[in-house]
């Protein structure tokens, strides 16, 4: 079936749900693309063996319309789009590589990033450890954050917290995303690890939650959040992300300037205690 997403990405883009192929309209940037297959994710998962496609999703970076094009590279920012099979991983839901953003030289903040979901909904993992490099036998995990996100509303992955998207449902998954350009994710220690502090499975159709043992200095229970409108950053549920940045892109400075909106930054979740 093809879908018409036009109105909630705020620019022309159809989405086909069987083969979750994406068609931009006449007229955009051709992304960067590339996709993340099954064997490059064997590291990260439960079960390393598990059987599925080849190709698990497909990522589409730094799209946009062409007259938009040299403002976001003044403003240093990128706009990608990324599609998902709904396949099960072994035990796991569906789930992408999971990756950190570095520190903003001379701050003591890491670069944030905000999703958009499109089509689907998106459960995301989100954690903090003291230190990034350290190996699974040393790291200490100090925060895992959960959220669900259902089409139209917006996450900001917070500074520091490296982050994971899931797919828990039984359909494709159409997410977007603003970020820095100006530095490059990594993975490494994530793979070290395979994953994050915890896996979320399939338990008889409802999502079930495992602590990842790689990590032998225990993880901390799971904290749940739900996303809240932050208008100030441009973030409310009636306007297409991307259209709230080519209307004020001044608000999305807080991708390259964290530290002057971590009040802003943190509206967007409202986290509860750990359960």
């Amino acid at each position: 079936m093809i879908v018409d997403l036009s109105d909630l990405a705020g620019y022309p883009l159809k989405f086909d749900t069987e083969t979750v192929g994406i068609s931009f309209g006449s007229g955009m940037r051709m992304p960067q693309y590339s996709t993340r297959e099954l064997d490059a994710l064997r590291p990260l998962l439960m079960d390393p063996d598990a059987e599925g496609p080849d190709v698990i999703y497909w990522m589409y970076r730094n799209t946009g319309l062409p007259e938009d094009a040299a403002l976001y590279e003044a403003l240093d920012l990128r706009y990608d789009l990324s599609a998902f099979r709904p396949v099960a991983l072994g035990p796991e839901y569906m789930k992408t590589s999971g990756h950190y953003h570095p520190m903003i030289p001379g701050t003591r903040f890491a670069f944030p990033e905000v999703y958009e979901i499109l089509y689907g909904e998106a459960l995301y993992v989100m954690q903090t450890v003291n230190d990034y490099a350290a190996s699974p036998e040393e790291v200490v995990v100090e925060d895992v954050i959960m959220c669900r996100v259902k089409a139209g509303q917006k996450i900001i992955m917070p500074p520091g917290y490296g982050h994971v998207t899931v797919n828990t449902l039984d359909e494709p998954l159409v997410m977007t995303n603003w970020v820095s350009s100006r530095f490059s994710s990594f993975y490494g220690t994530v793979e070290d690890a395979r994953g994050f502090a915890w896996y979320v499975t399939n338990e008889g159709g409802e999502p079930g939650y495992v602590e990842n043992e790689s990590y032998a200095q225990g993880v901390p229970a799971i904290r749940w959040a739900e996303v809240q409108e932050v208008p100030e950053l441009g973030l409310t549920w009636d306007t297409p992300m991307y259209q709230a940045c080519a209307e004020a892109p001044e608000r999305f400075e807080f991708l390259n300037d964290p530290g002057s909106y971590q009040d802003l930054i943190w509206a967007n979740l409202d986290v509860s205690e750990e359960v």
